[in-house]
């Protein structure tokens, strides 16, 4: 039977026969995958059988056959992050190969933490600064950061968005050097913004939703994204 098939089947008649099979076919490659992320074998045993009765129980939600092997890769390497992040007791520590120095040679330690220490330790105000520097990012950087947060060793970020170590320290270095000084000077920032686009960014680095901007500003939605993608690629050039 082909994949096609037996995805179909699988969705459409969710029995203990068609889960088997599927697991026969996939089984291997999930685990294989989960394990490059926990290394553990037990616990990448544990997590593959946990992902493939979650399809099971859950294939309403997946209207697709040909996005059902997406979504148990997807599925597992959520799994596979939630399980490491339990498992050190959600002690979030700064991430341990930073090392890009400041222009004194210092340690750069400071910026590290503000964006990987635990969040139960932060002040009010730092959880809300942290919580729209994070929205600056892009999609890719988020996950390295979110990855960051959740305390994985760069050779796990690395298995998880399909890298090398190298090349997310290298990642994270180029985050920090925009985003920190970013930080440091926010206020002055927006001040000098021209007034409506101070409104965007105030609201969006204040978490709102693309469309409460809009509706609170009588502006389109693509024309806040237009505004914030413009703004941060300013304000990138800025801390060059």
């Amino acid at each position: 039977m082909d994949d096609v098939l037996l995805h179909r089947r699988f969705l459409e008649i969710g029995s203990e026969d068609t889960l088997n099979l599927l697991m026969q076919k996939h089984y291997k490659s999930i685990c294989s995958y989960v394990y490059s992320i926990v290394r553990n074998h037990q616990d990448a045993d544990e997590i593959t059988n946990k992902t493939f009765l979650k399809a099971f129980y859950k294939r309403e939600t997946i209207k697709y056959p040909e996005q059902l092997i997406g979504w148990l890769y997807k599925t597992a390497k959520h799994a596979a992050i939630d399980h490491i992040r339990n498992k050190q007791q959600e002690v979030k520590q700064g991430p341990e190969f930073v090392s890009l120095d400041n222009e004194d040679g210092e340690s750069n330690t400071a910026a590290a933490s503000m964006l990987a220490a635990q969040q139960a330790q932060q002040t009010e105000a730092d959880q809300k600064l942290l919580k729209g520097l994070l929205r600056l990012l892009s999609e890719k950087e988020l996950e390295v950061v979110q990855c960051l947060m959740d305390g994985l060793k760069p050779r796990q970020i690395a298995e998880v968005i399909g890298s090398t170590a190298e090349a997310v320290q290298k990642r994270w270095e180029r985050i920090l050097k925009w985003l920190r000084p970013i930080a440091h000077n926010l206020d002055e920032l927006l001040d000098n913004l021209p007034p409506q686009e101070q409104k965007v960014m105030e609201r969006y680095l204040d978490n709102q939703p693309i469309k409460e901007i809009s509706k609170k500003l009588g502006i389109s939605p693509t024309d806040v994204e237009t505004c914030v993608k413009r703004v941060i690629r300013e304000w990138k050039k800025t801390t060059k």
